[in-house]
């Protein structure tokens, strides 16, 4: 089958392209190892310097629901989401939980807590 310049152009690109993913994954795949996942302890419910904070990532039913704005079926849903999709690594993602919207968030933005930086990392992978 005889190649039109066209046809050898477009056939230069793909094989250029190939070989450029090739050289992409074999350098990744070599220079990336597992790397270990750091141990994680979840912090006390309310914070230890007695702010009166809750920490979401700890907090039950009756720490949640004291919150303003946060019935028993938003705390169950947050504590489903928690279960579901691991800890929450900052205050602001109690939006991904159902039932909670910007206007809630706002109202309880000041009496939360992730449990500090040091606790602020995806441990689910």
């Amino acid at each position: 089958m005889k190649l039109t310049g066209g046809g050898r152009r477009a056939l230069a690109v793909a094989m250029a392209a190939g070989a450029a993913m090739l050289l992409c994954f074999a350098g990744r795949s070599a220079a990336m190892e597992d790397i270990p996942k750091l141990p994680w302890e979840p912090p006390a419910a309310v914070s230890p310097e007695g702010e009166g904070l809750v920490d979401i990532n700890r907090a039950g039913m009756e720490e949640l629901t004291a919150l303003p704005g946060i019935g028993e079926a938003r705390a169950r849903a947050i504590l489903d989401d928690r279960e579901a999709n691991g800890p929450y690594r900052c205050p602001e993602d109690l939006i991904r939980v159902r039932g909670i919207g910007e206007g809630v968030l706002e109202d309880i933005l000041g009496r939360i807590t992730t449990g500090g930086e040091e606790n602020a990392q995806n441990i689910g992978g």
